[in-house]
Order: structure tokens, then C-alpha cells, then sequence
């Protein structure tokens, strides 16, 4: 059945003001209305509303998970790519898309027409994983052409920022901090509060300790320890289409030092996503960009970072099929439930 035109177009680029309100959630998810209305210059009912229209159109989301950069000694990932029987890539990639497990989905165009980065708890298990997602495309995938597995998380989808607000706006949203970071919280916690702040980062102390059922100074502190030791990662993610970025290329790189390079270049703008990688190259990299255009010079920018810097392959993303566990639809907006 051929698409119908909602489906098919794509989001209108947000005015500068919704751009700048989601880069603020990005800095602090959970700073209050107030601080955020000030340093955009607004009033606090107006950035609520505001954020409440974004949301309830699906243009932007939160992201509540834990950190893949501090879970890595536990938790292994690759990432798949895969060749599909011909006109069936995009069947392929909804069904890849469906285990808890498939981490992010995009339908790609060169040497591979899908990626799938698969998460598992050891090496054993992900491969036992990747031979399941084989098995669950059935017929639509004719080829599995590459896995790099991940041997370190640089930069990861929920810590993307757009980069709208300033350094002394970006500074101002950010809480004090005069201690070091704590040590995390035991894990069951750290695992119940993922469950109780859902797809609302935003949750008060005492509607999580509703949903947990513990007083709220010992939940307030348990998730004050959780986020400042990094065990859970908030963020806010958008439709990239609607903030101008509609294009992505994946990158795998092979740098000098992969593991300096590899934090360098997490810090770059278009750089979304950075993982190294044991394959041919020893970085993969996630860039957004306004144009494919702006690809050789984006390039350019990130080989300054990267000494060594050799491009192995490029891979254009057609569509994000599925980003840090959440379903996309067409337009790139978070999926409907259910």
C-alpha cells in the first residue's frame, strides 16, 4: 500500500525558541521551569507549554537509561550490519526492531542496507543474539556483512546536544557541584528508578517515592547519586529533521589513538554517536548534518581532531528505525505507542 503524504513529509523546522528549549532539557533535564525560563528570557508557564506541545507531538522525548559508558564492563554491544533480500529492508528493520535487546535500528544506504547495534550481558550472549535477529528478518536478510564489536563508548544518542544556548546559558542550567561524584547506588535501585521515571525525566522526588514506595529524602538522595555518578543518563532527543539535521552518515574510522581521538571527537557538534570499534577501522562514528553536502567538510573538521585519521567506509542513514531503545516513525518523531 503506497504511503500517504503525512506519513511520507517530513517535520517543519521548530521555531529558534523550541530549539533552544529542547538544547536547554538536553544541559538538564530536570532543571526547574523557572531557572530555564530565565535563561531563555521567558516565563516559566510558557516553557511548560511549550515543552508539553513538543511532546505531545512526538518532536521531542525523553531519554532515561543506563549509561552505556559506565555499563560497558558489564554489558557488550555490536553492531550488525546486515544486506537485505532486495525491497525488504524496511520489513527487515521493523523486525529487527522488536527485542527489547536491538538497541538502535537504522535503514542504510551503501555496502549495507540495515545497521543494528545488539546489546547483551558478555560476548557469548550477543552472538547468540545476532544469530536470532538473523533468524527473526528470516527472508529478508540475505547477508550478515559485517559486526564490529564495541570496545568503548565515547559518545552516546542521549548525550547529544544541539548547541543552541550559550556557554553562560549552558552554565546557568547546570546544578552546583562542590563534591566529587559519589559511588553509584545499589543496582536494584538504580534498576527501580530507570522503571519509575518511564518516559519523565522529570519526575518529582515524591511521585518516584509514590511509584517506589520509600520515603523521599532516601529516594531524593538515591536518585541525586544515581545521576551524579553517572549510572543513569538523561537526555532529551528530537526529531532531527525538525531542528534542520535530516541527513546522517555513519563513519567507521581508524585513528592513531583511538581512545584520544575517540573523546575528542565525541566533543564535535555534528558527532552524535562514537564508539570504538574492533573491525577495519577503530572508530564508528554518528554524524548529523544539514546537508550531505557538508559531509566532505564536516570530515575535514573531524580529521583535525584525529591524528592518523583514515575514512574505511561511509554509510548513509536513510532512516532511524529505532534510537536508544525508542521506536521512530517515518518522520523521525517518537513512535505511537503500542
Amino acid at each position: 500500500m503506497p504511503l500517504l503524504d503525512d506519513e511520507i513529509r517530513q517535520p517543519e523546522i521548530l521555531p529558534e525558541l523550541d530549539l533552544a528549549l529542547i538544547d536547554a532539557l538536553q544541559v538538564n533535564p530536570r532543571a526547574p521551569w523557572t531557572t530555564i525560563a530565565a535563561v531563555l528570557d521567558i516565563d516559566a508557564a510558557t516553557a511548560a507549554r511549550r515543552w508539553r506541545r513538543l511532546h505531545d507531538e512526538r518532536l521531542a522525548w525523553w531519554v532515561v537509561r543506563p549509561s552505556a559508558a559506565r555499563l560497558t564492563p558489564y554489558l557488550d554491544a555490536t553492531l550488525v550490519l546486515l544486506r537485505c533480500t532486495p525491497g525488504s529492508a524496511a520489513e527487515a528493520a521493523q523486525r529487527a526492531a522488536a527485542p527489547e535487546w536491538a538497541h538502535t535500528v537504522d535503514l542504510l544506504a551503501g555496502t549495507a542496507d540495515l545497521g543494528v547495534v545488539v546489546l547483551g550481558s558478555g560476548l557469548a550472549e550477543v552472538g547468540e543474539r545476532v544469530d536470532d535477529l538473523v533468524t527473526r528478518c528470516g527472508g529478508t536478510v540475505s547477508e550478515v556483512v559485517e559486526r564490529r564489536v564495541v570496545a568503548a563508548v565515547h559518545a552516546e544518542d542521549a548525550g547529544w546536544r544541539l548547541g543552541v544556548c550559550s556557554a553562560s546559558q549552558r552554565q546557568a542550567l547546570l546544578p552546583r557541584r562542590d563534591q566529587p561524584a559519589p559511588p553509584p547506588p545499589r543496582s536494584a535501585l538504580v534498576d527501580d528508578l530507570l522503571a519509575a521515571l518511564g518516559d519523565d525525566a522529570r519526575l518529582s522526588a515524591q511521585e518516584l517515592a509514590t511509584r517506589l514506595g520509600g520515603s523521599e529524602p532516601t529516594v531524593r538522595r538515591g536518585l541525586d547519586r544515581a545521576l551524579r555518578s553517572g549510572a543513569i543518563q538523561l537526555g532529551c532527543d528530537l526529531a532531527t529533521a525538525a531542528a534542520g539535521l535530516g541527513r546522517g552518515v555513519l563513519l567507521e574510522v581508524e585513528a592513531d589513538d583511538p581512545d584520544r581521538a575517540g573523546r575528542a571527537l565525541a566533543a564535535a557538534g555534528p558527532v552524535h554517536r562514537c564508539v570504538q570499534t574492533v573491525g577495519a577501522g577503530n572508530l564508528t562514528l554518528g554524524v548529523r548534518l544539514a546537508s550531505l553536502a557538508h559531509l566532505p567538510r564536516t570530515e575535514a573538521d573531524l580529521a583535525a581532531l584525529a591524528p592518523g585519521w583514515q575514512v574505511r567506509s561511509r554509510l548513509t542513514v536513510l532512516r532511524p528505525v529505532k534510537r536508544q531503545g525508542q521506536l521512530l516513525d517515518s518522520r523521525g518523531r517518537r513512535a505511537l505507542d503500542g
